[in-house]
């Protein structure tokens, strides 16, 4: 006995749909320096407060902006490759550091990071 073929598409597609999806990590720039290719992220739901921000590099550019959103191994991950969901660009990264609060990682940056030097008002 054979099945209609719509029958079984239809299943198939039914059981597609309920299954979880595994979307990438995401994370926000926070902070970006193209003098020096280094930016930080808000990463995504972190489960100990002192992993709030991830300091990142790139190793070539362009740099990510402040707003972009990062997609990908944005939490484990040593050299993870990012895709720029914002401009649907992808960056060769190295994830440096994370801290509870941006400025940490600001006043830690290379000190050829011109923003480092900037100061508040």
């Amino acid at each position: 006995m054979f099945l209609d073929r719509t029958v079984v598409l239809t299943c198939l597609f039914a059981l597609t749909a309920s299954l979880p999806s595994h979307a990438a990590p995401q994370g926000k720039v926070t902070w970006s320096d193209p003098t020096c290719g280094y930016f930080a992220l808000a990463l995504p739901a972190p489960e100990d407060p002192k992993d709030a921000f991830g300091l990142f590099s790139v190793k070539a550019p362009p740099v990510p902006e402040v707003g972009d959103v990062l997609e990908g191994d944005v939490i484990a991950a040593q050299e993870p490759e990012l895709l720029n969901t914002s401009r649907n660009v992808a960056h060769a990264t190295i994830h440096w550091a994370n801290a509870a609060r941006l400025e940490m990682l600001v006043r830690n940056t290379p000190v050829q990071c011109a923003s480092r030097w900037k100061r508040k008002h």
